[in-house]
């Protein structure tokens, strides 16, 4: 009995050894980061460097800046400290499930079981089934005990550290912006030209709906936040055909526009305000109604969900 013991033993070390090879094969000399339970979520922990902003975070982690930015309670023009820790969102948007050898575009990570723990909900995290997370780790079941580390997968990273460039010159003869800066350079004949310095936001790169929201909310400094079931509605007509995802909402004035966040699958969108919610059955104990065009955005088959709302406070 003592032998077979020590035979499963070696075994399941093996397991585990030629797990842990092959993850640093496929990422030789890459560091793996940490992540952690972050508001029932996964994040990854980064520690701030010198000329870290929101922005080169937001593009070296591949995650949109609005939701960089809502997780760590800042904005967009926070200063950040060298040292300060931040929590770095992980989903769907930024998760890789799988990498080959030479692939620098991804970086390893590592989660550390906590008590009650179990690897049926960690795969659903990583974004993967059960049984991959366990040929992962060399497991032989699906038993983990507290404290062990595990590997659960890479997260798209941009390991360029050039600065992110808010600034494109244009020549002054084709440009008729207004309150550019111009600026005089002389190429290497002698002759000297006069170029516009563009203010190039990175606002300007976010779809209209988001811009919008973060215009109402003052880059949600100024927020109503709210928890309850949306009911989504046939879209008909001119809805049909629109491509803004209009709502109804109670409190929030005609126009505005309201982020909707799916927990259970970590999806956001943002909606237009068209009216109040319609005193009928189908409402009941709604807290929105969302046309059905989100349904497949926040990856929601029913026709109601939990979520949160958050969206600027009528005037």
């Amino acid at each position: 009995m003592l032998r077979l013991s020590l035979l499963i033993s070696f075994f399941l070390n093996a397991l585990v050894l030629s797990a842990q090879i092959s993850v640093s094969a496929e990422n030789p000399g890459v560091d793996t980061l940490e992540v952690v339970f972050h508001n029932d979520k996964w994040a990854i922990v980064h520690s701030v460097e010198a000329g870290d902003n929101v922005f080169k975070l937001s593009r070296k982690y591949h995650v949109p800046p609005a939701l960089l930015a809502d997780e760590n309670n800042i904005n967009f023009q926070t200063a950040l400290n060298p040292g300060q820790l931040l929590f770095i969102p992980y989903g769907a948007y930024n998760q890789a499930k799988e990498a080959g050898a030479n692939r620098f575009d991804v970086r390893p990570l590592r989660y550390q079981v906590r008590k009650y723990d179990n690897l049926f909900r960690l795969a659903h995290l990583a974004g993967v089934q059960q049984r991959v997370m366990q040929r992962w780790n060399g497991m032989s079941d699906n038993y983990i005990e507290e404290g062990r580390v595990l590997f659960v997968g890479w997260v798209l990273y941009d390991m360029s550290n050039a600065a992110l460039a808010d600034t494109v010159e244009v020549n002054s003869k084709s440009s008729t912006l207004k309150n550019d800066r111009k600026r005089t350079v002389t190429k290497k004949d002698g002759v000297e030209e006069t170029v516009i310095i563009v203010r190039k936001s990175y606002l300007d790169t976010l779809p209209e709906a988001e811009r919008n929201y973060l215009s109402q909310t003052n880059n949600e400094q100024v927020v109503m936040e709210e928890k309850g079931t949306a009911v989504f509605f046939e879209n008909k007509g001119k809805l049909a055909s629109s491509k803004v995802i209009y709502a109804l909402h109670n409190t929030a004035k005609r126009g505005t526009i309201i982020k909707v966040y799916n927990p259970g699958t970590d999806k956001t969108v943002f909606v237009k305000v068209l009216g109040p919610i319609p005193d009928t059955k189908m409402y009941h104990n709604a807290v929105i109604g969302i046309g059905s065009s989100a349904k497949e955005l926040l990856m929601v088959p029913e026709e109601k969900t939990w979520c949160e709302l958050k969206y600027a406070p009528p005037q």
